[in-house]
C-alpha cells in the first residue's frame, strides 16, 4: 500500500467516525422541523465539532480568512504566495465571496499544513452544489489541500454520501459513506 491510499483511509476513517457520533449524538437535529433538520451550519458545526477531537494537533475552522497560494511567476517557476483571502474563481470568471464550510490545519502560510477542506449540502437542498464542487477542486489544487469531501448529509447516516478531491479532481465520485467504499 502506498502512502496516499494509507493517508486516504486515515482521513475517511475519521470523517466517518465523527459522522457517526454525529448522526448518534445528534439525531434529534435531523428529525427537527418535520423532518427537514436543522440548518446545515448547524449540523456542520457539530461535526466540526468532533473532528476537532479527532485530530487535536490541527485546527478545525470554517473558512479561515487568510492563505497562501501556488502561483507561477514569469519565469515559469512554482512559487507559494501570501494572500490576504481565498480567492475563488466561479466558472463564469468571477470571483466568489462565499466561505468554505469547515478547513482543517494549521494558522501559518505552510501550504503543506493545509490538509483538508469540506462543503456540506443536506439531503433535500442540493442549491449551489456547482459551486462547492469548484470551491473543492481549486481548494484542493491553486490552494494545495490534501483532500476536500464534498459530505451531502443524508436523512440518516447510512444515506450520507460523499465526493473526495485531490489534485484539483474527483477521486471518488458521489458513494455512500457506509457502501461498499475504500
Amino acid at each position: 500500500m502506498i502512502y496516499a491510499d494509507y493517508e486516504l483511509q486515515n482521513v475517511t476513517a475519521v470523517v466517518r467516525s465523527c459522522l457517526s457520533k454525529l448522526y448518534e449524538a445528534d439525531s434529534f437535529l435531523f428529525k427537527r422541523n418535520d423532518g427537514k433538520g436543522v440548518c446545515e451550519r448547524c449540523l456542520v458545526f457539530r461535526f466540526a465539532h468532533y473532528l476537532q477531537d479527532e485530530l487535536p494537533e490541527y485546527y478545525v475552522d470554517c473558512d479561515f480568512n487568510s492563505s497562501a497560494v501556488v502561483e507561477r511567476s514569469a519565469s515559469g517557476q512554482l512559487v507559494v504566495a501570501e494572500r490576504p483571502r481565498k480567492e475563488i474563481t466561479n466558472p463564469d470568471g468571477t470571483i466568489t465571496g462565499r466561505y468554505i464550510d469547515v478547513i482543517v490545519h494549521k494558522r501559518d502560510y505552510q501550504t503543506e499544513n493545509d490538509y483538508i477542506c469540506f462543503e456540506f449540502k443536506k439531503w433535500h437542498n442540493r442549491k449551489d452544489i456547482e459551486k462547492d464542487v469548484n470551491n473543492l477542486k481549486q481548494l484542493t489544487s491553486r490552494y494545495l489541500y490534501k483532500l476536500g469531501f464534498l459530505l451531502i448529509f443524508g436523512r440518516v447516516l447510512e444515506k450520507t454520501k460523499w465526493t473526495i478531491f485531490k489534485d484539483g479532481r474527483e477521486l471518488v465520485q458521489d458513494q455512500l459513506v457506509y457502501g461498499d467504499s475504500l
